[in-house]
Protein backbone atom coordinates (compact mmCIF):
# COMPACT_ATOMS: atom_id res chain seq x y z
CA UNK A 1 0.00 0.00 0.00
CA UNK A 2 1.20 3.50 -0.83
CA UNK A 3 0.05 6.19 1.60
CA UNK A 4 -0.39 9.73 0.20
CA UNK A 5 -1.28 13.12 1.67
CA UNK A 6 -2.58 16.09 -0.36
CA UNK A 7 -2.99 19.67 0.83
CA UNK A 8 -3.58 23.17 -0.55
CA UNK A 9 -1.06 25.33 1.29
CA UNK A 10 -2.33 28.67 -0.12
CA UNK A 11 1.30 29.93 -0.30
CA UNK A 12 1.46 30.09 3.50
CA UNK A 13 4.53 29.02 5.46
CA UNK A 14 2.48 27.59 8.34
CA UNK A 15 0.34 25.39 6.08
CA UNK A 16 3.32 24.14 4.08
CA UNK A 17 5.14 23.16 7.29
CA UNK A 18 1.96 21.61 8.77
CA UNK A 19 1.52 19.44 5.67
CA UNK A 20 5.16 18.31 5.81
CA UNK A 21 4.91 17.56 9.55
CA UNK A 22 1.73 15.54 8.98
CA UNK A 23 3.46 13.67 6.18
CA UNK A 24 6.34 12.71 8.48
CA UNK A 25 4.13 11.91 11.49
CA UNK A 26 1.75 9.71 9.49
CA UNK A 27 4.69 8.03 7.72
CA UNK A 28 3.14 8.66 4.34
CA UNK A 29 5.08 7.83 1.18
CA UNK A 30 3.94 10.73 -0.98
CA UNK A 31 2.83 14.30 -0.32
CA UNK A 32 1.21 16.44 -3.02
CA UNK A 33 1.13 20.15 -2.24
CA UNK A 34 -0.84 22.74 -4.14
CA UNK A 35 0.56 26.28 -3.80
CA UNK A 36 3.35 25.47 -1.33
CA UNK A 37 5.41 28.35 -0.03
CA UNK A 38 8.28 29.30 -2.34
CA UNK A 39 11.57 30.71 -1.16
CA UNK A 40 12.79 33.98 -2.63
CA UNK A 41 13.25 33.71 -6.37
CA UNK A 42 10.70 30.90 -6.64
CA UNK A 43 13.29 28.26 -5.71
CA UNK A 44 10.96 26.14 -3.59
CA UNK A 45 11.74 24.28 -0.38
CA UNK A 46 13.65 21.24 0.78
CA UNK A 47 13.17 18.54 3.35
CA UNK A 48 15.70 15.95 4.46
CA UNK A 49 13.36 12.95 4.18
CA UNK A 50 12.24 13.39 0.62
CA UNK A 51 12.85 13.90 -3.06
CA UNK A 52 10.81 16.88 -4.26
CA UNK A 53 9.52 17.58 -7.75
CA UNK A 54 8.42 21.19 -8.26
CA UNK A 55 6.17 22.60 -10.96
CA UNK A 56 4.71 26.10 -11.13
CA UNK A 57 2.12 25.78 -8.35
CA UNK A 58 2.45 22.15 -7.35
CA UNK A 59 5.09 20.12 -5.54
CA UNK A 60 5.16 16.36 -5.16
CA UNK A 61 7.53 14.77 -2.67
CA UNK A 62 8.51 11.15 -2.14
CA UNK A 63 9.99 9.67 0.98
CA UNK A 64 13.55 8.51 0.27
CA UNK A 65 14.30 4.83 0.39
CA UNK A 66 10.79 3.60 -0.46
CA UNK A 67 11.62 2.77 -4.09
CA UNK A 68 8.82 4.91 -5.51
CA UNK A 69 8.67 7.06 -8.63
CA UNK A 70 6.17 9.80 -9.47
CA UNK A 71 5.18 10.36 -13.09
CA UNK A 72 3.51 13.76 -13.43
CA UNK A 73 0.64 13.51 -15.92
CA UNK A 74 0.82 17.12 -17.10
CA UNK A 75 -1.07 16.26 -20.28
CA UNK A 76 -4.17 15.52 -18.16
CA UNK A 77 -3.93 18.73 -16.10
CA UNK A 78 -3.02 21.08 -18.97
CA UNK A 79 -5.22 24.19 -19.08
CA UNK A 80 -6.02 24.10 -15.37
CA UNK A 81 -3.46 26.79 -14.41
CA UNK A 82 -1.30 24.11 -12.80
CA UNK A 83 -3.78 23.76 -9.92
CA UNK A 84 -4.62 20.14 -10.68
CA UNK A 85 -2.38 17.38 -9.38
CA UNK A 86 -2.45 14.33 -11.64
CA UNK A 87 0.27 11.79 -10.93
CA UNK A 88 1.03 8.13 -11.22
CA UNK A 89 2.94 6.69 -8.28
CA UNK A 90 4.67 3.39 -8.94
CA UNK A 91 7.41 1.17 -7.61
CA UNK A 92 10.79 1.79 -9.22
CA UNK A 93 11.80 -0.95 -11.61
CA UNK A 94 15.11 -2.53 -10.73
Amino acid sequence: MIRAIQHNCAVLYEWTIAALKTWVKRKADVVCLEEPLRERGGVGFSHSADEIGIRKRISTALRKGRGLVVDEQTDLSRGANDHIIVTDVRRREE
